[in-house]
């Protein structure tokens, strides 16, 4: 076991074991069953956990878990998303099968699950949807997890083209607009990882890797990066890339951007990063490495005062920064990113760790409508609580590949 920090490697340690305690004693305060914020991540905690230290406890609150999360799937209710439907149980109990942690006896009804998936896919489809979590990326990332099994194309290959078929152009270049986020035009080219351009090319360079609609896909990667990196701000800027830009005005042929506030997974200059990466991978494009590495470089820079993180979990808190540094450092060995994992892990324990004050010693912080005022709340989730937290800390000490981030496409 490495040190990495001015911290011990058993005060994670104790952390993680108090984040798996929290969880466990409070299961039943876990009402959702989804991916991102319910039962389904918390599943993925545990199961990593299991593979980390085999033969304890871990295994068993996992196969609780899986069974609760298979009895929920029967709630004619549930959505078909990746966020918080049947697409990200799925992908939980698919997962665990790939990395050997179950077998075929505790698996599901595939062939319906993928049809009710299939049908969800034409729905989103339908609305313009191809949200990287919320809509037709998502449940691509749950079809490529069930491709490592199953060799299947089909659903990918409609997937992609349905994507092609929400493009519109603009300056020359294919791109798709979103209305995601509240700071956004009515419509706009948003570039974020988890609503934006950034996460829609990432599974576009994913599905590539593995053989499928190679011309079309190059084709979009190529056309949408010309249009995302012509938006590179000067250098005089802290951050390089907008959080969003809206189609030219027809009178004046001007975009009007919205600057970058935040430092972190959700937005921000690591999501084009991690985007230039996959593309270099999938497409063999060395310039789009160079980029995405030198983009990286320049944010180990920002300061913890201007990232706008004022919490830790992974969404857009300081741990997301830890495991994107952490997962750089992995894919480049520079020494730049994990001295820039080590900082951000540091600032997590200065600014939030709280023991005894939150269960796991972590909140989530939320704007408070009726009191006008943000607050600090508990949450169990992968992507706004502790389970992320946890999951991160655990491959940050072991260095375990940690497969389970693919659903946030930082699996660089």
């Amino acid at each position: 076991m490495s040190r990495r920090s001015a911290l011990p490697d058993y005060s994670l340690h104790q952390q993680i074991d108090s984040i798996a305690g929290a969880l466990y004693h409070n299961m039943g305060r876990i009402r959702t069953s989804g991916l991102l914020n319910g039962r389904a991540g918390v599943t993925l905690l545990f199961a990593y956990l299991a593979k980390t230290f085999p033969g304890g406890e871990y295994e068993e609150i996992m196969h609780r878990c899986l069974n609760d999360l298979r009895e929920s799937l029967r709630r004619k209710t549930m959505t078909h998303t990746l966020s918080t439907g049947k697409a990200g149980i799925g992908f939980v109990f698919q997962h665990l099968r790939n990395i050997g942690l179950i077998d075929a006896v505790e698996g599901l009804d595939w062939n319906d699950l993928d049809r009710v998936i299939s049908i969800g896919a034409d729905r989103d489809h339908a609305n313009g949807n191809w949200d990287p979590q919320h809509g037709l990326v998502g449940l691509g990332i749950y079809f490529l997890e069930r491709h490592k099994e199953t060799g299947e194309k089909r659903h990918l290959e409609k997937i992609v083209d349905y994507i092609e078929s929400l493009a519109v152009v603009e300056n020359n270049c294919h791109v798709w607009t979103s209305r995601r986020s509240e700071q956004e035009e009515p419509t706009a080219f948003n570039f974020g990882m988890a609503h934006g351009m950034p996460g829609l090319l990432s599974f576009l360079a994913r599905v590539y890797e593995v053989g499928i609609r190679r011309p079309t896909i190059a084709s979009l990667i190529s056309s949408c990066l010309d249009f995302l990196l012509a938006q590179r701000a000067s250098r005089d800027r802290l951050y390089s890339f907008p959080v969003s830009v809206s189609p030219a005005d027809p009178e004046t042929g001007k975009n009007k951007m919205q600057l970058s506030w935040r430092h972190g997974w959700c937005y921000g200059d690591l999501g084009m990063a991690n985007t230039l990466l996959h593309c270099s991978r999938a497409l063999g494009h060395s310039e789009w490495r160079h980029k995405g590495i030198a983009i990286a470089q320049r944010t180990t820079a920002i300061p913890f005062e201007y990232a706008g993180c004022e919490d830790a979990p992974f969404c857009h808190g300081t741990v997301g920064l830890v495991h994107q540094y952490h997962r750089l450092y992995q894919a480049t060995r520079n020494p730049k990113f994990k001295d820039a994992a080590a900082h951000w892990l540091k600032m997590t324990m200065e600014h939030y760790y709280q023991p005894g004050k939150f269960p796991g010693g972590y909140a989530y912080r939320i704007f408070d409508e009726d009191e006008n005022r943000f607050t600090s709340n508990t949450s169990f989730g992968l992507m706004e609580g502790i389970t992320g937290i946890a999951l991160v800390f655990l491959y940050y000490l072991h260095d375990a590949e940690p497969g389970w981030d693919s659903i946030f496409q930082t699996n660089i």
